[in-house]
């Protein structure tokens, strides 16, 4: 049996496992500068998956980005589009639909600005097509076969995760890691330089199958003015590179490990197969629940940087009520600790507000965004 997977929400998988080694490559970076950092706990603005009267705004979000006037963007996978909405949250415009041709998505995956108020959205067949701020449509440039658009800077350096052929694992083997290539690339698609493989998932083998084990290492990347970074490592530390490719020196997290909750074991498979039909899901999940979770939780379940190359590090996990997030300089010390008041998937970090999205308890999505202070120490 075979699978294929999204960078995000994984639906199926056929990854190659490329090994790469290096030395850790000194270089200075600036210095950080002194300050604190809160999260109002009330949001600023709240976009809601539903208008007033009813009407559906989107249904399953595979991005999101606030632009410079307040206007927030949603790439809605259930209708193959972005959603353009006002500071008040009202719905002011929809561009793409199902297709292949200019401004059409197969399987819309990402959302991103890869430059001031530029819209990249990554298609998982068709490579990446560029909007305007007004939503415009720009132009289209192709990824490399199974390619995945990871993260992007505002720059327009992107990183990419690239999907291939992977091997059979060694019979008798039950938890194989699988692993695959992270490329740096340019803003027309051209791969630039390879950063090595990572960790996609644990995949369990035993039984009818492969399916990723809940709470196994899915590392995740974000790319600022100066370096990309990766986390978790195979370590647990957060892995860093040059934009010309060379690893630097990574940096501990310093969190300690957790179990799996029940909680987590249980909703892992929602939101592993998020996007597929209701019977399809129904028969995963059953094996989904069958499957043993990994001892100890990765460190973190989700890396970004702000404008200002502070690295913001997601330490809380699916199930849990509150959203927690460790922040560190651009010398890798560290920032502090900031808690935002509910479960998040966190999207995006601006010089003064963080963007994530989440669902009510009727399974309702939304997109929030909460304002962040910074404040200088003396």
């Amino acid at each position: 049996m075979r699978f294929r997977v999204c960078a995000v929400r994984a639906v199926a998988i056929e990854v190659s496992l490329v090994l790469a080694t290096a030395q850790c490559v000194r270089r200075d970076r600036p210095t950080t500068v002194a300050q604190s950092f809160a999260v109002d706990p009330q949001p600023i603005q709240v976009v809601e998956g539903s208008a007033p009267d009813g009407t559906p705004n989107f249904g399953l979000v595979a991005g999101a980005t606030r632009l410079a006037d307040g206007t927030v963007v949603v790439g809605d996978q259930s209708s193959s589009s972005l959603k353009f909405f006002d500071s008040q949250g009202r719905l002011v415009q929809s561009v793409g639909r199902p297709g292949s041709g200019p401004g059409e998505f197969g399987i819309l995956r990402t959302v991103t600005q890869c430059a001031p108020d530029s819209l990249f959205a990554s298609d998982g067949a068709h490579g990446v097509s560029v909007f305007s701020a007004s939503g415009a449509f720009v132009r289209q440039f192709p990824l490399p076969q199974y390619a995945a658009l990871a993260a992007c800077s505002r720059e327009a350096t992107l990183a990419v995760l690239k999907i291939a052929e992977v091997e059979q694992p060694r019979a008798g083997v039950e938890v194989w890691r699988m692993r695959a290539p992270l490329v740096l690339a340019d803003r027309r698609g051209a791969m630039t330089h390879d950063l090595g493989s990572v960790s996609l998932f644990d995949i369990h083998t035993s039984g009818n199958g492969w399916l990723p084990r809940p709470g196994g290492p899915q590392a995740t990347f974000a790319v600022g003015h100066e370096r990309v970074v990766v986390c978790p490592t195979d370590e647990g530390s957060v892995g860093t590179y040059s934009l010309e490719g060379k690893p630097l020196r990574p940096f501990p997290l310093d969190v300690p490990l957790r179990a799996p909750s029940q909680t987590f074991v249980e909703r892992f498979p929602d939101r592993f197969l998020a996007g597929l039909p209701m019977a399809l899901r129904a028969r995963f999940r059953e094996r989904f629940l069958q499957i043993p979770p990994a001892e100890h939780l990765p460190p973190c379940s989700k890396i970004l940087m702000d404008p200002d190359d502070n690295v913001w590090v997601v330490l809380s996990v699916l199930g849990d009520s509150v959203t927690r997030l460790r922040i560190f300089g651009p010398d890798d010390r560290v920032l502090g600790d900031v808690t935002v008041p509910a479960e998040l998937d966190v999207l995006e970090i601006g010089s003064d507000y963080l963007l994530g999205s989440g669902e009510n308890a009727e399974g309702e999505p939304w997109v929030r965004v909460y304002r962040v202070r910074r404040t200088p120490k003396p």
